[in-house]
């Protein structure tokens, strides 16, 4: 089967399909074109490689859980297994590059993909953070950390999500909101003042989102060009007509 086929993929523990016969020395010398990829909670070395892997063990390892949640709360699980989903991105990613090195010279080769270094992968921002400047994490709940105001706000009925990514976008925001007098307040005139006085801010502007259902302040905001969508539950998701 190996000579007639393109990938192995495979997610067993490290060294246990070399047990049986089928590891990637075994099967190079069957099929040397093969692109063979094992998917590993830990990867092929280190001290945790014969530890199984779940998405939610490799989410707390990964330091996702200790970024994900209420400001003052407890670490949470996303909703859906994020980590089990990126590491397959990766994977099909690692692939098809594998594939077209195949076509280029004909030789197959071992991808070694794995859920701990996936979920460190997307730590994004958050690592540079800490790699470069030593700022630890914290949790921000469905804000941002370093843009003002970027989150949910409770609305009559539910919750409405707004990014203003600039300092136009704020104005705007004030405006649809008839709160022009927060817009010149010396407290919030730069991203870099608001994030200051982020506390003062959303309070006021989350006193104002709660005087409107989330239909009302979508119907406002639609064509101001600032960023803004609904909170939705699977019923809305799957009847919106853009989806």
């Amino acid at each position: 089967l190996a000579a007639v086929s393109d990938v192995f993929v495979e997610n067993y523990v490290p060294g246990k399909l070399a047990e049986m016969g089928l590891g990637y020395e075994d099967i190079k010398k069957i099929a040397p074109h093969v692109v063979y990829c094992s998917i590993t909670g830990y990867g092929q070395t280190g001290p945790m490689v014969q530890r199984g892997g779940y998405d939610s063990i490799a989410a707390a390892v990964s330091g996702l859980m200790h970024i994900t949640g209420h400001e003052d709360g407890e670490p949470v699980r996303p909703g859906v297994a994020m980590t089990d989903l990126a590491t397959g991105l990766y994977t099909y990613g690692a692939i098809m590059a594998g594939l077209l090195q195949r076509y280029k010279t004909g030789k197959g080769l071992h991808i070694d993909c794995n859920l701990l270094s996936s979920q460190v992968a997307c730590l994004t921002h958050v690592a540079a953070n800490y790699l470069n400047c030593k700022i630890e994490a914290k949790r921000w709940g469905t804000a941002h950390g370093s843009i003002v105001p970027y989150q949910a706000f409770k609305t009559k009925d539910g919750y409405i999500v707004v990014g203003a990514g600039n300092d136009q976008h704020f104005v705007t925001v004030c405006k649809i909101l008839n709160l022009p007098e927060v817009s010149k307040d010396s407290r919030y005139t730069t991203n870099t003042l608001r994030v200051q006085n982020r506390k003062e801010l959303i309070n006021t502007l989350s006193t104002r989102f709660s005087e409107k259902t989330t239909n009302e302040w979508l119907q406002l905001f639609e064509g101001s060009g600032v960023p803004y969508g609904p909170i939705n539950n699977m019923q809305q998701v799957f009847s919106d007509p853009q989806v």
